[in-house]
């Protein structure tokens, strides 16, 4: 009982701090209003409405009645006002990011706009401009109070949770694993999103939300984002496990409780077997899963994704070396559904490997960071970018500020640690480095230090020296 009270601790605390005025946040308000505009009218979606989708009658914009245009400037605003905390802070402490985002914009007008193919320049220019304003506001929102970021990521936390609750009670899950008109992989990398907040605003990976997360995307069959949400999990535990004890006691208790599990795991397994019908269990696990599924099973070509991916392999001789532009794939240039294939499909062969390899080890530096110093919170989003990453070798979505989950992917990748004060620099360094050790002075006798009178404090003790008068009386 103790450990789930101090389990729940943290999200108790982030929910009181939300009563007691944390709610009057401007990036918590943005965060807010832009998820629920996004998921509303996916929830207030009528099966009319569904079937026309999924004929190809309507689009899911159409369907939505434009809310993006409300939820993405709300959002922008938020964190511009928000910003006011951390904007010096990053202008004066990460002139290198800066530099190299300036540098890329650079190459991006110099390479992709002159040579690329490109439906609408002005329009895909656009959009870009408006990504990278997101993106740097990002930055600036980490460098803010601790409190406040807090109270951002627990309201962010608490619109996707009470949405995806929402939508379920409200649509239920349809035969074809739409949510009202929520896509089923965009249901579970909501889901997904709002483990990982979580585990940002907690410093930790709760069971607890872990589990209603997955069962989440599992319902919806997003094979996909179940693999992440499990990838995200497990290296948390890996990270985070504890070493071998160096005690015989411990260590032999370890390996009797290891006994233990794998003697009476077979016995349980064998027990529930009798009472539940196996082979009806493994058909609805695959049915749910559609593992041998002509159309999303394994032999479909991950859904038809590798026919997809062709586009890319075709096109790498004609216009791949310099991209078809930001989001390229919203005008039909392409057809790759595949986020990492989207980086140089869209930048290029050049560009596109340079963003990839500065994401690729800006994971690899969170996650070694959060280990060395320890940082949960840097670990967190390191292995948040990481199960993304894989999430994105099968799953379109990359830079889009318009989608939650490629929206709080960017909020991530620009996470960064505030600088420390100067003050706290000097408590470092001066715990950091060896104290001098105190000088001993010789002890006096009874009688010379009944004689000598009290003791006077000195600044150096090994500069102290008696007075004539004082050996006088000593001897």
């Amino acid at each position: 009982m103790r450990r789930l009270f101090s389990a729940l601790a943290p999200s108790i605390a982030a929910g009181r701090n939300l009563l007691m005025g944390g709610f009057l946040n401007a990036a918590g308000l943005g965060f807010a209003i832009y998820v629920g505009v996004i998921l509303l009218p996916g929830i207030r979606g009528t099966p009319a409405m569904l079937q026309s989708v999924r004929a190809g009658d309507i689009s899911i914009g159409e369907a939505s009645g434009g809310g993006l245009v409300i939820a993405v400037p709300v959002m922008l605003l938020g964190l511009l006002v928000f910003a006011r905390h951390g904007a010096m802070t990053v202008l004066t402490h990460f002139r290198a990011a800066l530099m190299f985002l300036w540098a890329f914009t650079c190459l991006v007008l110099v390479l992709t706009v002159p040579f690329g193919d490109h439906p609408d320049a002005f329009s895909q220019l656009a959009q870009y401009l408006v990504t990278l304003g997101g993106f740097v506001l990002c930055m600036c929102f980490w460098q803010a109070p601790a409190r406040d970021v807090d109270d951002a990521l627990a309201m962010a936390f608490a619109a996707i949770a009470a949405g995806l609750i929402v939508a379920a009670v409200v649509q239920g899950f349809h035969d074809y694993r739409w949510v009202g008109l929520i896509h089923p992989n965009h249901y579970a990398r909501y889901a997904y999103i709002a483990l990982v907040l979580h585990s940002i605003l907690t410093r930790r990976v709760s069971l607890l939300v872990f589990l209603p997360c997955f069962a989440a995307s599992y319902i919806v069959s997003a094979r996909t984002v179940m693999i992440g949400i499990v990838v995200f999990y497990l290296g948390y535990l890996c990270c985070t496990a504890r070493g071998i004890p160096i005690g015989r006691k411990a260590r032999n208790a370890i390996l009797r409780l290891l006994a233990g599990v794998l003697i009476a795991l077979p016995v349980i397994c064998a027990v529930v077997l009798r009472f539940i019908d196996s082979e009806r269990l493994l058909e609805r696990l695959t049915n749910d899963l559609a593992v041998f599924d002509t159309e999303r099973g394994v032999f479909s070509g991950f859904t038809g994704r590798s026919e997809s991916w062709n586009a890319f392999f075709d096109s790498m001789d004609q216009f791949v070396f310099y991209g078809y532009g930001f989001r390229s794939s919203r005008y039909n240039m392409h057809t790759v559904h595949s986020g990492i294939l989207s980086y140089f499909m869209d930048f290029g062969l050049l560009l596109g490997g340079l963003l990839l390899t500065v994401i690729v080890l800006r994971t690899v530096y969170l996650i070694w960071s959060g280990l060395k110093l320890p940082d949960q919170r840097s670990l967190i989003c390191g292995l948040a970018l990481a199960s993304t990453l894989l999430i994105q070798c099968f799953e379109p979505d990359n830079f889009n500020i318009g989608f939650i989950g490629a929206f709080f992917f960017m909020m991530i990748l620009g996470y960064a640690r505030p600088p420390l004060h100067r003050a706290a620099v000097r408590k470092l360094v001066w715990r950091a480095t060896d104290p001098v050790p105190p000088t001993v002075t010789p002890a006096l006798s009874g009688s010379a230090r009944d004689n000598a009178g009290p003791m006077r404090p000195y600044r150096n003790p090994q500069r102290r020296q008696f007075s004539i008068s004082e050996s006088t009386k000593v001897s």
